[in-house]
């Protein structure tokens, strides 16, 4: 089992990395979130799975605890998802205020954290991610948010954990394609962040594949840390640290609105594609070489990721990404490479340019 503070002005919080330390919750977390009553918002899927027997290994502690399922799709992140949990807290917070657990993906993550942030005026809730994409990327950090029709996350805001358990045993349980979904995001942190970790990711894609366990520990540790660090550096994404998180994703998000946020695109596919065009924009601008841009494009393919998508997506793609969070004052700004291994943000590119790589829509 191994530790990871995430140290902040506001607060600081433990990662937790172990195989099967899930049942060992109540003695890793501490005590007093534990003290009143829990929820657990999951998915029948996950409930089945590990729900009950987590709820069991609570409730042997003689607490208060309920469960909640909800729907397993982007569409959870919905007004009407949030009304529920906040239903069902307020059902078993009356005399108290609970703890919320969110079980689950990043879905999970970010509507069940949203509902804690909101909820009296915020409520500490644990983080135990079930997908390698949670494990490695959104369970970490305390962006919270529901979507709009327009574009994802417009409603949401910065609350982070009390604690984030992460535990590595329920990958085993994922089906291939999520195991693909989180590789969309293990690529980004080579590339914004770590050259050597880009070549260990690209010479380790078939053993984490097939679930490997000491691939995806590695994986997923080093993820984090990295995720931890920057964080902890720019907690409310201000300075510019935080943003070269957000590669890929400003193309990957409008993919995901155009798509209608239907099972056509995971997160990390979208991901996936939208780091092959903001990849191409580099290259265009003269920011990276064909050979990088074909290196990066390579093991995105060659992690089953999508690296093109249809042409007739690009008006919505186009629709979309003027409604990014990261349109500010006319101005769209991208996390572009400038090698593999670090990543640059820019503003003021040409339409025209950003247009011409939506309609390519990849290679």
């Amino acid at each position: 089992m191994k530790k990871i503070n995430v140290n902040l002005d506001t607060c600081t919080y433990p990662i937790t990395i172990g195989t099967g330390i899930m049942r060992n919750l109540p003695a890793i977390v501490p005590a007093d979130l534990l003290s009143n009553p829990i929820l657990i918002v999951t998915n029948k899927h996950i409930r089945s799975l590990i729900g009950d027997r987590l709820a069991g290994v609570l409730k042997n502690k003689k607490k208060n605890v309920a469960v909640l399922d909800i729907p397993d799709s982007e569409r959870a992140k919905s007004f009407a998802v949030y009304q529920k949990i906040i239903v069902s807290l307020a059902e078993i917070g009356q005399r108290a205020k609970p703890t919320l657990i969110a079980l689950g993906g990043g879905v999970i993550g970010d509507v069940a954290g949203f509902a804690a942030a909101t909820y009296r005026r915020g409520i500490p809730y644990i983080q135990v991610p079930t997908t390698f994409l949670a494990q490695v990327d959104s369970s970490i950090g305390g962006k919270v948010a529901i979507d709009l029709p327009q574009a994802k996350n417009l409603v949401g805001t910065f609350y982070q954990p009390s604690a984030v358990v992460t535990d590595l045993a329920v990958l085993k349980t994922l089906p291939p394609r999520q195991i693909r979904n989180g590789l969309g995001e293990v690529i980004k942190y080579g590339i914004i962040h770590d050259a050597q970790f880009f070549e260990y990711v690209s010479s380790h894609i078939d053993a984490i594949l097939r679930c490997d366990s000491v691939s995806m520990e590695h994986a997923v540790w080093t993820c984090a840390a990295i995720k931890a660090d920057i964080v902890s550096c720019d907690e409310f994404d201000v300075t510019g640290v935080r943003a070269v998180l957000n590669f890929g994703h400003t193309f990957g998000h409008a993919i995901e609105a155009a798509s209608g946020y239907s099972k056509g695109f995971t997160h990390g596919e979208a991901v996936g594609a939208g780091m092959v065009m903001a990849s191409d924009l580099a290259l265009r601008l003269g920011m990276i070489t064909s050979v990088e841009f074909d290196r990066i494009c390579s093991v995105i393919h060659r992690a089953g990721l999508p690296t093109e998508v249809a042409s007739k997506m690009s008006r919505g793609i186009l629709e979309a990404l003027e409604y990014d969070k990261k349109f500010i004052g006319g101005q769209m700004r991208f996390v572009l490479p400038i090698r593999i291994g670090a990543v640059k943000i820019v503003d003021r590119i040409p339409y025209k340019t950003i247009k011409d790589v939506v309609i390519r829509g990849g290679v």
